[in-house]
Formats: structure tokens, sequence, C-alpha cells
């Protein structure tokens, strides 16, 4: 089965409850937790993580952003000071993992040295870590999915598509499988952008599936009139399964 991973609004606790709660009945294997979906993600704030960690139960697949502002992603030294407290805040308020991606402003290449600092602080929490899709807007994926496996990454949320150019993850289908193909099982490729029942059926028949780990994100796709419902998730999910899977 092809893992799903629902990424959900933190606006306020109690709607983060009905919407994780959705998510973990519609057997989601994880949550992306993000603030400020208008502006691409933000860090979540403590409330609404620990809304989230008493609806997905003890299911152990809770990953928080950890952005601290809109805009590019690269930081200050103050930014990333903060984005160390925001690690130590999730862990605190019961997440499995964050998510985050640093680059240099000059070259908008993977920042190797911010990166260290905030994995070794992931890592002595025992979260898992996910580049998000930051990895779209470097210049060469490539080199930055080999930085990744080298830095220990455990995951990397990509579109196939460079940052801010539209289209959806079916639009990338030939980078993602080039992706794919040099993971080589080194680390979890998660599909995402305008993920959604119609498209991802046809996305993942143009994918190695067979060579390493996959798994799928959606947000509104995995929505009925702008919620998260357990009937989107399964329809997602049922999209989702190989058809060799589903026995077709």
């Amino acid at each position: 089965m092809i893992p799903i991973e629902i990424c959900i609004e933190a606006s306020e606790a109690a709607a983060v409850e009905r919407a994780v709660s959705a998510a973990f009945h519609g057997d989601a294997a994880t949550i992306e937790l993000c603030a400020a979906m208008h502006l691409d993600g933000l860090t979540p704030s403590p409330a609404c993580l620990t809304a989230a960690r008493q609806a997905f139960r003890q299911r152990p697949g809770l990953m928080a952003m950890i952005r601290p502002r809109a805009g590019d992603f690269c930081y200050t030294p103050a930014e990333l000071a903060l984005m160390l407290e925001q690690i130590d805040a999730a862990a605190a308020g019961g997440a499995d993992g964050v998510v985050f991606g640093v680059l240099h402003a000059a070259d908008q290449r993977i920042d190797r040295a911010a990166s260290r600092d905030l994995l070794a602080a992931a890592r002595g929490h025992g979260l898992k870590t996910t580049m998000h899709r930051a990895f779209d807007a470097t210049p060469d994926p490539d080199a930055t999915l080999d930085a990744l496996i080298e830095l220990g990454f455990d995951r990397v949320l990509t579109s196939g598509l460079p940052w801010g150019q539209p289209g959806t993850a079916l639009d990338g289908a030939e980078r993602l499988a080039q992706t794919i193909g040099r993971a080589q099982d080194r680390i979890e490729v998660v599909l995402g952008g305008g993920i959604r029942p119609a498209n991802v059926g046809p996305l993942l028949a143009r994918l190695p599936l067979h060579i390493g780990r996959v798994a799928v994100h959606a947000y509104s796709g995995a929505q009925i009139a702008g919620q998260t419902t357990v009937e989107a998730v399964q329809l997602l999910a049922a999209a989702a399964t190989p058809r060799t899977q589903a026995g077709i």
C-alpha cells in the first residue's frame, strides 16, 4: 500500500481535532500539521499540536512544520535559533517528526551547516525529519537529493516541478520518477502538489514504485467542501492503491 499523508491546517484547536480525527479514521499514515496554509505553511501553535496529537492517538505519524515565516527558505541566525526552539516545542507537544528546509541565499542550494544543526536537534528528540518543498526551489534536484541522503534526512516532499511553477505532481512525473530512481530506497520520497483522487492513479502508474519508499501527500485533495473528511481520505487512499494490489 502507498502511505497517505494528509496536510492539516492548524487554524484553531477544535478545527484541528476534527480534521485530524477524520484523517485518523480514514487511515492516513501521517499528518503534516501547518499553520497559515495561504502562506504555504508555517509552524503550528502548541495548542494545535496538542489537539492533533490527541486526535491522531498513538499512531506514529504526526509531523510538524518548522517554518518561522513566509517567503523564501533562507534564514537569519536568529530565525534558525527560533527553529531550534520550535523543534523542541514540537517534541514536547507530541510530534513524531518535523518538516523543514534551509537554503543559501546566494545560490538556493541546501544549507548543510544549518541543516545539520536542525537535524541534530530533531534526532536528539527521536523525531523523523522531512525536507519540505524547499527541495523544489533548489537548482539541482539530484545534487540536493544526494545531500539530503548524506545528511540523514528520512523523507523529502517534492512535486517534481520547480517551486512556484504552475501544475501538479502529475506534470512533474518525469522528474519524480528520476528522483525515486536516484533515491534507491535510501530516503522516502513523498509526492505532493495538487494530489487528488482523480490524478493520483495516473501519477503512480508513471513511477517506479518497486525501487524505493514512496508516499502521497494531499491537502485540498483530501477535502470535501473545504473540510478534511473520512470519506475524502478514503477516496484518496483507494485511488492511490496500485492496480496490482487492488486485484484488478
